[in-house]
């Protein structure tokens, strides 16, 4: 299972960032875009199974 989190400056900021990440790798949302837990916007999101060799870019932990 890979899991996700996206943020933002702004509600609107992270919801696009949420929709980016759903339209990309067909995620189910887990957190809808939130400032509850720290002053900034945060959304989550999981995939069941991890993403294939073909997708690209930065790994956080």
């Amino acid at each position: 299972m890979a899991r996700f989190t996206v943020h933002g400056r702004t509600q609107d900021e992270c919801q696009q960032a949420l929709d980016d990440l759903r339209r990309l790798l067909d995620v189910s949302v887990t957190l809808p875009p939130t400032d509850r837990l720290g002053g900034s916007w945060i959304a989550r999101a999981e995939h069941k199974t991890a993403p294939d060799s073909r997708v690209r870019g930065f790994a956080a932990r």
